[in-house]
């Protein structure tokens, strides 16, 4: 998507044997991905000599997520998070409810970024910075292995 993203100003579409060539993929595996994403109205391609393939909308409107569940299906890390009906538990499972909170999480991800966020290195970098500012430990930071890791490192930071 990104090889075909970085042609989106322009009039030429993009061939799976240039994408296979510069990603070190096989043409096989990106046809395959292709067809999803076409399916998905993320790709179109364009016949003839000269023929590929086009973004169907601008890349700032696609997010992350659209391509992730345009290849792999919903996100959904367990059955009972989408269908609660396969366990006879899930009305009482406390663990359910932590996988939806999961679930919930990666889409919210997924979604907070999108094709053009990927095509702008300066603005996926402060991205990534700001995220890191909000894992930093404050007044509400869970105490788990990962929060004291952060505290530990920020306190080696200010030793420094």
């Amino acid at each position: 998507m990104l090889d075909v993203a970085r042609n989106a100003g322009t009039d030429c579409p993009v061939s799976l044997a240039a994408v296979a060539d510069h990603a070190s993929l096989s043409r096989g595996y990106l046809e395959q991905l292709a067809l999803s994403l076409r399916n998905a109205q993320l790709l179109r391609g364009v016949c003839g000599k000269g023929g590929g393939y086009k973004l169907s909308r601008e890349p700032e409107e696609i997010t992350i997520r659209d391509i992730v569940e345009a290849v792999i299906g919903p996100i959904n890390v367990v059955e009972c998070v989408m269908n609660p009906a396969v366990c006879e538990r899930s009305e009482t499972c406390s663990c359910r409810q932590v996988y939806v909170l999961i679930n919930r999480q990666i889409t919210d991800a997924l979604d907070s970024f999108n094709l053009g966020d990927l095509l702008d290195p300066e603005k996926l970098r402060t991205l990534i910075e700001q995220d890191a500012v909000k894992a930093l430990p404050g007044p509400h930071a869970g105490s788990g292995r990962r929060a004291a890791a952060a505290r530990a490192g920020r306190t080696r930071r200010a030793a420094a």
